[in-house]
């Protein structure tokens, strides 16, 4: 893992600490973005057609993260409820893995590599649009897709040993 790389990500799970400390609210929106368009950060707590991985006991705040703008790009593009569960299913099974202590890195891999194939096919057919949104950090990524690929990427290197952050957390 590269120290960018290394830098985004750690930068990024502290601000999203810090803005989950601080109560949830939405990001400034710059025109054009995803949130600047209406959509809004409500959680749809059990509702059974929502991205919403629920509490969970360890903070995981980029998980949290990207599963508020799952469901932004799932109230922007009106993809079906199945589709919606699918989703959810496949990000629950990340926020399991991660939420184990010790984080099970590979089952996240696994559950995010799968998540990261349906959100790159719902993408190519139309499915799902790859919103924009602020960076939550210098040199994050502002988009869907970049948001899925790196946790990935970080999820799946943590797995393979290479990278570990503060308290061995990625």
């Amino acid at each position: 893992m590269n120290r960018k790389s290394l830098l985004t990500f750690v930068l990024a799970t502290a601000l999203m600490a810090a803005c989950e400390k601080a109560g949830p609210t939405a990001p400034a929106t710059p025109a054009g973005s995803a949130l600047a368009a209406g959509a809004t950060l409500e959680a749809k707590v059990g509702d059974a057609c929502a991205v919403d991985v629920g509490p969970t006991t360890s903070p995981l705040p980029a998980l949290h993260f990207m599963e508020a703008m799952f469901g932004l790009a799932a109230q922007q593009s009106g993809v079906n409820c199945g589709g919606i569960r699918s989703l959810d299913t496949k990000l629950e099974a990340t926020a399991k893995a991660l939420d184990q202590n010790p984080r099970n890195f590979h089952a996240a891999c696994g559950a995010s590599g799968a998540l990261l194939n349906e959100l790159e096919a719902m993408l190519r057919t139309g499915t799902l649009q790859n919103i924009t949104f602020p960076a939550p950090a210098p040199g994050a990524p502002t988009t869907l897709l970049g948001l899925a690929e790196e946790l990935n990427g970080n999820w799946c290197a943590a797995a393979r040993g290479e990278l570990v952050g503060p308290a061995g957390q990625p």
